[in-house]
């Protein structure tokens, strides 16, 4: 990818589930370190030692399935949290994920085929979460642990 960036074809590099010793192997050897590193993220899938590794290199990190709790992983303790939020700001449960996410610095990226739903995504630019809700979330989704994707390529109980 280095050379791909040399020749000119790529500004830059990204990486897509590097967890901390795969991004430390790569930040040794790299002479273009990635800037970005896309990972699962989301109340049940934190990855605090890994988010403290992008912030130590300046690497920003983009979360796929930040809507897991709301999609793949009910009953949860985070369900009643982003349930109040959302009535509180009138907004939706989604955009109250899509907020906690942002408000950490973290790109969220999802998908919808529905347009009204794309549509009420951008709302999530009216509102910011106060630091007291941000760490409810955070405590609450500590709880319990959920991987939405690649379940099959780690042990339960990994939240790496």
């Amino acid at each position: 990818m280095e050379a791909v960036k040399l020749s000119g074809k790529a500004k830059s590099i990204g990486v897509s589930n590097y967890l901390a010793a795969q991004l430390k192997a790569t930040l040794e050897g790299a002479t273009s370190p990635p800037v970005i590193n896309q990972i699962e993220y989301h109340p049940y899938l934190q990855h605090a030692d890994l988010l403290a590794l992008h912030k130590q290199h300046k690497i920003a990190t983009s979360a796929y399935g930040p809507l897991t709790a709301i999609t793949k992983a009910r009953p949860g303790p985070v369900d009643e949290i982003y349930s109040r939020l959302a009535g509180k700001y009138k907004v939706t449960e989604g955009e109250i994920a899509l907020r906690w996410c942002i408000d950490q610095d973290i790109l969220p990226i999802t998908t919808s085929s529905k347009e009204a739903r794309m549509k009420e995504y951008l709302d999530v630019a009216s509102f910011f979460l106060e630091p007291d809700e941000m760490q409810e979330i955070a405590e609450a989704g500590r709880q319990k642990h959920h991987r939405g994707f690649w379940g099959d390529k780690f042990d339960a109980d990994d939240r790496s």
